[in-house]
């Protein structure tokens, strides 16, 4: 049975997601697949991503530099709209051989019918017969910052209302939020983010209604987070139309 030692590792890793999952898919370009099939080398897909090995026996005497290239596909359609991307899609993240975090880049005119979320281009220069180290490249994908705006009806709607970040640092506001500026529903009002938050499939804020004014009376103990399924327009304090992420809350 032949043998095979890992070269690399490739992990992927989204600010949305806390990490990524396991529906990425890594396809080799023609010439990466030709090059693994002479060089006797495995793609493997791990849950963060992806490694490389190779059959032993073809390890080489000396360094080699391999140019390999691979197209990433993702089945989480929700990828492409909650990243906030380093420069302008698409991309093609990069090394030059001894980058771990590799660089973001923008991959001129693709004309496939199918666009991957991103492609991969590592020249990896793997160490002689002998060397069993591996090395690990990066790519840490940043998530959509979205102003969030909260709208309250009923009884809520005619109190004066203030929320509060129970995870701010002592004598810190922590995540501050302000009436809005645009008008709510007929029979409610809305408050929004002073600044915009990072979006999670799961998210970690701790906000808490209060009534304003007095002892602060708890409202709501745990505000319900926004998510990426209901967004909305809203204008900034500078006039400016932008995104929001709404939560609607009847009490």
């Amino acid at each position: 049975m032949s043998r095979y030692l890992r070269l690399f590792t490739l992990v992927i890793s989204h600010e949305y997601l806390a990490d990524m999952p396991g529906n990425m898919r890594f396809v080799p370009s023609a010439a990466c697949a030709a090059l693994m099939e002479r060089e006797g080398l495995l793609l493997r897909h791990t849950p963060h991503g992806a490694e490389l090995w190779r059959e032993e026996r073809a390890l080489p005497a000396s360094d080699a530099l391999l140019p390999l290239a691979f197209a990433v596909f993702s089945c989480d359609p929700q990828l492409q709209y909650c990243t906030d991307w380093p420069v302008a899609p698409p991309l093609r993240y990069v090394s030059n051989g001894g980058d771990e975090l590799l660089r973001a880049e923008t991959l001129a005119g693709s004309g496939a019918a199918r666009q991957p979320l991103l492609s991969v281009e590592i020249d990896h220069r793997q160490g002689a017969r002998g060397d069993t180290g591996h090395k690990t490249y990066r790519i840490a994908l940043a998530s959509k910052k979205i102003h969030w705006k909260y709208f309250f009806t009923g009884n809520l709607a005619g109190k004066k209302l203030s929320i509060v970040d129970l995870d701010a640092p002592d004598g810190d506001r922590g995540i501050g939020f302000a009436a809005s500026a645009m008008p709510a529903t007929e029979d409610g009002t809305a408050y929004t983010s002073e600044g915009p938050l990072p979006m999670q499939r799961l998210p970690q804020q701790r906000l808490q209604l209060r009534e304003e004014g007095g002892a602060g009376k708890v409202l709501i103990r745990r505000l319900p987070n926004a998510n990426m399924e209901k967004l909305g327009k809203e204008r900034g304090r500078d006039g400016r139309s932008m995104i929001v992420a709404e939560i609607y809350i009847h009490q």
